[in-house]
């Protein structure tokens, strides 16, 4: 007990670490793309011609994407809702949810995974009036897990054991940006997902899952639609 209170320890410790690396390269991305020149013109693939932005805007994304759950294939989609600060950093919400095959059995029945997170982001925009660009997406959140039997929908899921688990999460990212035009952009996306562990060994005893289960990371296209 007292080992794995101390490795619980020292995972912790080394996400602080990189939330605070995470976060001061942020702020320091921020602060040049708020030094850059002629912040108020804006420009997309399809239009070169500059216009005048508003100072304020918003979007709404939603995104499909590849996440690797204990090594293993799944598909992962989310939605953002975001107010867009001065063209340079978007502060918002996001949920994500995910689903994939365990290919675990036990003596009762298969099961795969299913779940969600979501939580606050924020995100930091270097150059956004070139029609190619970046962001980096912070999510900060909590979720839930849970193992599913294959027969769920078959069965009543009561005659099977099942398990379930909530999760703290940090999520940092990149995307490359294109500005199609002036109210659409499309993102193509990574990520890396930490959490703080979970625990799934009532169900799965014959074949337990990881603590470590949903680190792992995300690649995806984001659909943005909105006033950038």
């Amino acid at each position: 007990m007292t080992m794995e209170l101390k490795n619980k320890k020292t995972k912790t410790m080394n996400y602080r670490k990189h939330i605070f690396v995470t976060i001061l390269a942020a702020l320091l991305i921020t602060s040049s793309s708020y030094a850059q020149k002629n912040q108020n013109e804006y420009t997309s693939i399809f239009n070169k011609k500059k216009d005048q932005r508003t100072e304020h805007g918003g979007y709404g994304a939603i995104s499909f994407g590849y996440t690797n759950i204990d090594g293993k294939n799944a598909l992962q989609t989310s939605v953002r809702a975001a107010w867009v600060i001065d063209h340079n950093i978007a502060l918002g919400f996001a949920g994500y949810g995910f689903i994939n095959n365990l290919e675990k059995s036990t003596n009762v029945n298969d099961y795969y995974l299913g779940g969600s997170y979501g939580g606050f982001f924020f995100e930091p925009i270097a150059l956004p009036n070139s029609p190619i660009h970046v962001s980096f997406p912070i999510l900060i959140g909590a979720g839930g897990i849970t193992s599913i039997p294959q027969n769920y929908w078959d069965y009543n899921y009561q005659n099977y054991p099942y398990d379930y688990d909530v999760f703290f999460v940090f999520e940092p990212g990149v995307e490359l940006e294109l500005n199609m035009v002036k109210f659409f952009r499309i993102g193509l996306g990574a990520s890396y997902r930490f959490t703080n562990g979970v625990l799934l060994n009532n169900s799965l005893e014959d074949a337990p899952v990881p603590q470590n289960i949903l680190d792992g990371y995300n690649l995806y296209v984001n659909l943005k639609f909105g006033k950038f």
